[in-house]
């Protein structure tokens, strides 16, 4: 199943958390409680269960099957996707931080912005309930001694 993102006000965005079980409750499952909708029939369908490669960049490695998730304009935009063999696969398609970024941002204005998507990407590690930024892992690695 293909995730589409929407924007919403941030009006919508106060009732989906505030019917949201858990932290680890996926967004979509409390809008559809909240539109009347049955249950998905499963959730979505990745290939995280199976082994893969983590992705490494700039000194940051995420391992395979770890979500991603990317909030833009003070969260009112906020896009997942997930790390998967090595790429970040968002919609279905596999994209560099930054494409991916530019892809689903919007403007205020509705235009595309060019976004440098170390910036706003976030990575959940399996088993982990804390979203980390990748910048601030690229940033801790630099720290470390790394270039």
């Amino acid at each position: 199943m293909q995730m589409k993102s929407i924007e919403i006000d941030f009006d919508i965005h106060k009732l989906i958390e505030a019917e949201r079980r858990g932290f680890d409750e996926p967004e979509y499952v409390a809008l559809r409680r909240l539109l009347g909708l049955k249950e998905a029939a499963g959730p979505v369908e990745t290939d995280a269960a199976s082994e893969g490669r983590p992705f490494i960049q700039d000194g940051v490695s995420i391992p395979h099957g770890s979500l991603a998730r990317m909030e833009y304009l003070r969260g009112s935009q906020v896009y997942e996707g997930q790390f998967l063999d090595g790429c970040l696969v968002l919609e279905g398609t596999k994209s560099s931080l930054s494409s991916a970024a530019a892809a689903v941002a919007v403007t205020k204005d509705g235009t595309k912005p060019s976004l440098n998507g170390w910036l706003y990407w976030q990575a959940q590690v399996p088993g982990q309930q804390e979203w980390r930024s990748l910048d601030d892992l690229r940033a801790e690695f630099r720290k470390r001694g790394g270039k």
